[in-house]
């Protein structure tokens, strides 16, 4: 069954009177998908985490756009939809493969006749002939929608899609994948592209500044093994010690602090009270405080803002 009643009769309504009785109907709407959310988000964001991760494919041909959609797809539970998807991206990534190899003869041959090429030329191994074939079935079952496809229940859909989805991306990773050694240069290059991403109208992978946020920290543990998140449960962060002052900056409300031991820098952000103690002792940039600094923990398990809860100046001879 079909049921498609979304929208009240409006013609029963005059002319001017007809955008209120819409507007009430569109914000009853937004509490149903609210709610709609709040009932399904477990189960969203278990989805997410069976998701193989590619780390970063610095190619945004269209066979990615629609590796994008169909991840989502997939988080929402549309199962499907998420398997015709990739099956249509794998096609075009073949496409795309014969073109970088010289071969534009290629794009206008079946999937099949194409994937028996590529293996003859040795442009793909004998196991990934083998895992893009079996996609291509799947293709067939899928856009063709035979009885085998439509016998299937929803959790046999559901394996079908993961297994679909994360052969694919690894595929791409081993076509596509970043081979070099990462540095700091370059994860910052992705990270300015990641966010020039936020504002662009057709993005659908990073939802907002939150998930650009936690985009950044899995990725410098993943890159670097650099861990900047501490131990669950853990709502406050303290620390003292020995400090370079690096910058003081009043207008901002800001000193900048290099912790001696670690080389780490740490901004904080100071009270009036702070600032007025700081031109007490007669602070300067290049002078070295001892410093009791503390943040809360956010909701990524990462140091919030920093605040100071003592200074001291201290004589360099001190801590030499």
């Amino acid at each position: 069954m079909y049921i498609d009643f979304n929208k009240f009769n409006y013609e029963l309504f005059p002319d001017d009177e007809r955008l209120a009785y819409i507007k009430r109907d569109k914000e009853a709407y937004r509490n149903i998908i609210q709610l709609w959310l709040d009932c399904n988000v477990n189960e969203i964001i278990e989805r997410k985490w069976e998701i193989e991760e590619i780390l970063f494919i610095e190619e945004n041909s269209d066979f990615i756009k629609l590796l994008k959609e169909a991840e989502s797809l997939y988080e929402f539970g549309f199962y499907t939809s998420c398997i015709a998807l990739i099956v249509i991206s794998v096609e075009d990534f073949t496409k795309f493969l014969a073109n970088k190899c010289g071969k534009p003869q290629w794009v206008s041959k079946t999937q099949h006749e194409r994937l028996k090429l590529m293996y003859e030329f040795q442009l793909i191994s004998g196991e990934t002939f083998a895992l893009m074939d079996d996609i291509r079935k799947t293709r067939n079952d899928c856009l063709h929608f035979n009885d085998n496809f439509k016998n299937k229940d929803n959790g046999l859909l559901k394996i079908e899609a993961l297994n679909v989805m994360n052969t694919f991306k690894d595929i791409l990773k081993l076509f596509l994948g970043f081979k070099e050694d990462i540095t700091f240069d370059k994860y910052n290059e992705v990270l300015l592209k990641a966010m020039s991403e936020l504002n662009d109208s057709e993005n659908k992978h990073v939802k907002n500044f939150d998930d650009m946020t936690l985009k950044q920290r899995n990725a410098l543990s993943q890159l670097f093994d650099l861990d900047i998140t501490v131990k669950p449960g853990t709502e406050l962060v303290s620390k003292q010690g020995v400090y370079f002052v690096d910058e003081i900056d009043f207008p901002m409300n800001e000193i900048t602090l290099i912790d001696v031991s670690s080389q780490f820098p740490v901004i904080i952000d100071l009270s009036t009270k702070n600032i007025e103690e700081i031109k007490k002792i007669m602070l300067a940039e290049n002078d070295f405080v001892y410093a009791a600094i503390s943040s809360n923990v956010n909701k990524f398990g990462q140091t919030a803002e920093w605040t100071l809860t003592k200074i001291r100046k201290i004589m360099i001879d001190n801590i030499l």
